[in-house]
């Protein structure tokens, strides 16, 4: 009877044990636990079931609001979980390019923009722009007095030293290629004196008339105003040196200051003296190179024979001699200007100024865009042949 009674109170005293021992028992220990906290309406239906072997009671709230789960279920760090497929690569899209700046607009040549100058050179007069209107004539040719053989020289009976000019000058740089140049310079533009014949004065056998030859004296110097217009182009450019070709033209005013153009009849029978008394030397243009041999006299004009001598004493070999040929004084190289006055010197031209042309070509020498030298050639009176140095400044 105690060991039933054992027995009974065992397992009545293991039971609460036993039932919490069991999964299913817990289970329904916390759904119990939840349906305590559920609203009032909520309905709790406790189930115990008691066997032999172990006893278990299962709290379970009302409906299908908690379902039983097995204890062997897998823990959720086991659970593979499904491959996720990779995401696409993500596509960046390209940067937009900025746009490049614009290039930077090319430096603007600089150049020395004004310069002042000092010109000079040569003149000459070509034999060959007179030559088709006389038989005799003189002339400069920086040769002193050695005349040119064959055709340079045909005509020539007196040549003298060079002709000249010199003056100054204003650079007006419109470019590095162009400029604008006033210019003032004084011309020396004069022939030594001479017998000058016309090419129209032949006898009938054509040959040359001595007699009507003149003696000429020519001084057309002047002071000349002029503006030039010159292009040039560039053959050489280093920073620091330059070399230019070019040409161009002006136009300008000549003031005489000469004594211009002025002529004495030499006198027929042609003939010469030193003392006043006549001599028969003067029998060929060659001849007409020295005037004692060839020498201006008085002698009746065609166009009016009636006119008288000049008067005793107004000549200047009357001092000393008789001078009945009424003959200038002269020497080998020239004769007395006053002795001319008296024997009927006439002005030929009397022009107070004369055109300017001015044709030329140049090459030109630049240091540092600020030193010049220029060579010039051309044509305006004559040709000429020259430079100038110049000096600029003023950059642009």
């Amino acid at each position: 009877m105690r060991r039933s009674a054992l027995a009974v109170a065992c397992l009545f005293a293991l039971t609460p044990q036993l039932a919490l021992a069991n999964p299913y028992a817990r289970a329904s220990s916390l759904w119990a636990q939840a349906a305590a906290t559920q609203p009032a309406t909520a309905t709790t239906t406790t189930t115990t079931t008691t066997t032999t072997q172990e006893t278990t009671t299962t709290t379970q709230p009302a409906g299908d609001q908690w379902q039983p789960t097995s204890s062997k279920a897998p823990k959720s760090t086991d659970l593979e979980e499904p491959a996720q497929p990779e995401p696409p690569p993500e596509v960046k899209p390209e940067p937009t390019p900025e746009p490049e700046p614009p290039p930077p607009e090319p430096e603007k040549p600089k150049w020395t923009r004004h310069g002042f100058g000092i010109r000079g050179g040569i003149s000459i007069i070509p034999t060959w722009a007179v030559r088709g209107y006389v038989q005799s004539l003189t002339n400069s040719l920086c040769r002193g007095d050695s005349i040119p053989g064959g055709k340079f020289g045909a005509g020539l009976t007196r040549v003298d030293g060079c002709n000249f000019y010199i003056g100054g000058e204003y650079i007006y740089r419109f470019s590095k290629n162009f400029d604008i140049v006033p210019a003032v310079a004084y011309h020396r533009l004069k022939a030594p004196d001479g017998l000058w014949l016309d090419d129209s004065e032949r006898d009938a056998n054509g040959n040359p008339n001595l007699g009507a030859a003149d003696y000429t004296q020519v001084n057309f110097s002047f002071v000349a105003l002029q503006v030039d217009f010159i292009g040039r182009g560039t053959v050489v450019e280093t920073p620091d040196f330059a070399f230019q070709l070019g040409g161009g033209g002006g136009i300008g005013l000549g003031i005489i200051t000469g004594k211009g153009l002025w002529q004495t009849p030499l006198g027929n029978p042609p003939g010469g003296t030193t003392d006043g008394t006549p001599q028969a030397s003067c029998n060929s243009v060659s001849d007409y190179s020295d005037f004692t041999k060839c020498t201006p006299h008085w002698a009746p004009d065609p166009d009016n024979p009636g006119a008288p001598p000049p008067a005793q004493g107004s000549l200047a070999l009357d001092q000393n001699s008789a001078n009945p040929g009424r003959f200038a004084k002269c020497t080998k190289d020239g004769c007395n200007e006053a002795d001319l006055n008296v024997l009927g010197r006439e002005k030929g031209v009397n022009l107070p100024v004369i055109p300017i042309v001015n044709l030329l070509v140049t090459a030109r020498f630049l240091i540092k865009d600020t030193f010049g030298i220029n060579l010039t050639g051309g044509w305006n009176t004559g040709f000429y042949f020259g430079g100038s140095l110049q000096y600029f400044f003023g950059s642009r």
